[in-house]
């Protein structure tokens, strides 16, 4: 007997990985299935001490329970109807139990073995918990076992650059954004006598003016999509302490919970790859942006400080 509960953690199990292994589960049911046909026939030849069997009475079955946000619950064990819930229902799935079972008898002659195996998949929108029951002597349900393992074992990281550089990410695209429209207002501004007479007296003093607008300008513009692509990737927040000076409460991004954790591509995750891409994507191509952008920085830097000087 091989008893085993795996407990995924810091993992994003995507509603691909999910479709593999239930793929997985139901074609290894259908070889068992035929197997066990073929051995009725071929044994029906010989009187029962003669017999031998590694299927006998074979009995499988994939049975799933679905949980949905409308507070509706539906038990599926016909693997098509199972699997058609969970591609068009996939965004209201709120968590899903999955049973994968064999039982049978192995019989060689007066030998007799009666086998019972399972796995269990308890699926949440953050964890997911598979409970084993495998006999060590007999690896028909090995393949899934293994499978499951391996897609465990590759998922990537929850707790990755996208979480862990939040704010890096977040003020280069903010820079990125604002930082063209700054630098035409504060450029403009060098009409006024005032403002020109500042961008003269030290050479700081546009390229600090234009990067403060720039940022400001940008957060307006890309906060909001921003604070849409994390909304269901972010860490939770947990009290940290109390200011006594701000008369506050003051909460962190609880990260031992994140990190203990998973995310399952369904229900309210069903975007969360989809966003994370899409963060990845607007910050490659401001990154390539804001190269060009210093130069033009430092050409209006020079510029408004020789006027400052010389008007």
């Amino acid at each position: 007997m091989y008893n085993d509960t795996i407990k995924v953690a810091n993992k994003i199990i995507s509603d691909t990985d999910l479709l593999d292994i239930f793929q997985k589960m139901n074609d290894d049911l259908i070889k068992y299935q035929q197997l066990a046909r073929q051995e009725i026939v071929q044994n029906e030849r010989y009187a029962s001490e003669y017999q031998k069997w590694t299927l006998k009475n074979f009995d499988g079955q994939i049975k799933c329970k679905f949980n949905f946000y409308d507070d509706t619950n539906i038990m599926i064990d016909n693997y098509n109807s199972f699997i058609t819930i969970f591609n068009s229902r996939l965004h209201e799935i709120k968590d899903m139990w999955v049973t994968y079972r064999y039982s049978y008898i192995i019989k060689e002659g007066f030998n007799i073995e009666t086998v019972s195996q399972h796995i269990n998949m308890s699926i949440y929108e953050d964890k997911m918990d598979i409970d084993v029951n495998l006999r060590s002597f007999d690896n028909k349900m090995n393949d899934v076992y293994e499978l499951i393992k391996t897609k465990i074992l590759h998922a990537p990281e929850r707790y990755d650059r996208i979480i862990k550089k939040k704010s890096s990410i977040s003020n280069k695209i903010s820079i990125a954004i604002g930082l063209i429209p700054s630098l035409i207002i504060c450029s403009l501004l060098a009409i006024i006598p005032a403002v020109r007479q500042i961008y003269g007296m030290t050479y700081v003093g546009f390229p600090i003016v234009s990067l403060i607008f720039a940022y400001l300008i940008g957060s307006i513009l890309c906060s909001g999509k921003l604070s849409d692509l994390y909304s269901t990737i972010n860490p939770k927040q947990k009290y940290a302490y109390y200011d006594s000076n701000k008369h506050t409460s003051v909460y962190k991004d609880d990260l031992d919970d994140y990190i203990n954790k998973s995310e399952v591509i369904i229900g309210k995750n069903v975007d969360n790859l989809k966003n994370r891409q899409e963060i990845k994507e607007l910050e490659n191509k401001y990154s390539k942006l804001i190269p060009k952008e210093l130069i033009a920085l430092l050409f209006l830097s020079v510029l408004m400080l020789v006027i400052g000087i010389f008007l």
